[in-house]
């Protein structure tokens, strides 16, 4: 009859720890929605305190004898009709549409809805110099720089932060090109079946920092409606001139618009709801759910635009040592 061999008990010199039991996965949501709630509450608080304020919220000054040709000022103003028309386009087929269909938010409505609330993080640009030059002649309510954290007190407080075609840029340079760039990866895909990931994303990479590239130096030699004040010259073009463009802004809008193209490529291979960044959601109370998952997405746009841009943004900016030779109209009034 076989027996059972039985454990030798562990001896005083060869006693082994108790296996630690598997830490559960609980995903991101919560985290990214603490810092979605934390950011909404931030620009609140900052927007309110601007509206309030009565001096920052007033057109900025015109400063200087500089004054805008009258083909550049049309051009300007068309481009905020265009940018107005695309933010509309935008709000109606990702936002508007999709609650009437179906009542739920979809991530690229929620994508579009965060872009808007981050363009308070547009104030960044400048908070330590003028980095990022705007037109006075753009339609505008002045800036709110003063009121976010960590602002300089050197740092200009009175300039012309556009209301017009701003707000439009967080959205079709993050929402818009992951839409325009997963559809076009699923042209892709089909056609070279067996492309890996990584060589995917080279391609949309390339396509994410061509768009821009093209597309912003032709806003800023048309309409002149901004441009980079001081940049880091060894990675400028036409540096010293008005329209000199940093190569690392196409580079760093690329990698923001890389990061919302995974997400949305991530989300479209799992079930509605479950993208990569609502993955933890369920974890909550139902009646909370759906406000931990837009909470969560705020979050993430925060994080991606401000580590991604408005971080390295500033820091080759602050190392910069090419200053663009700019009109009066796109200088700081102080």
């Amino acid at each position: 009859m076989t027996q059972t061999r039985q454990p030798k008990p562990a001896t005083e010199g060869s006693a082994q720890p108790p296996a630690l039991p598997r830490l559960g996965r609980q995903g991101p949501a919560t985290f990214l929605a603490l810092v979605g709630v934390l950011w909404f509450i931030l620009a609140v608080i900052v927007v309110a305190r601007w509206v309030t304020s009565g001096e920052y919220f007033q057109p900025a000054p015109h400063i200087g004898p500089d004054v805008m040709e009258d083909w550049r000022l049309i051009a300007l103003r068309i481009f905020e009709a265009i940018s107005l028309a695309v933010l509309a386009a935008f709000i109606w087929y990702c936002v508007v549409k999709p609650l009437r269909t179906t009542g739920k938010l979809s991530l690229d409505g929620k994508f579009v809805i965060g872009g808007l609330i981050c363009f308070v993080a547009d104030g960044f640009l400048n908070i330590k110099e003028y980095l990022f030059a705007w037109n006075s002649a753009n339609v505008n309510r002045g800036v709110w720089v003063q009121f976010l954290p960590f602002h300089s007190e050197d740092a200009p407080t009175r300039y012309a932060e556009s209301l017009i075609w701003g707000p439009p840029m967080y959205v079709y340079f993050a929402a818009g090109v992951a839409i325009v760039a997963c559809h076009e990866a699923k042209r892709v895909r089909r056609r070279w079946p067996n492309i890996t990931k990584f060589r995917l994303f080279v391609f949309i990479f390339a396509f994410e920092f061509t768009f821009d590239f093209v597309l912003e130096n032709i806003i800023i030699r048309t309409t002149h409606a901004y441009a980079y004040a001081k940049t880091y010259e060894p990675l400028t073009l036409w540096a010293g001139e008005v329209h000199q463009f940093p190569l690392y802004e196409a580079f760093l809008v690329a990698c923001v618009g890389c990061m919302f193209t995974w997400a949305r490529l991530e989300a479209e291979e799992r079930p509605i709801g479950e993208s990569p960044i609502e993955v933890g959601a369920h974890l909550w109370r139902p009646t909370l759910q759906p406000h931990v998952r837009n909470f969560a997405v705020l979050g993430f746009c925060f994080l991606t635009l401000v580590f991604l841009y408005h971080l390295p943004f500033n820091w080759f900016g602050l190392i910069g040592d090419s200053y663009a030779d700019l009109p009066t109209y796109l200088l700081p009034g102080y």
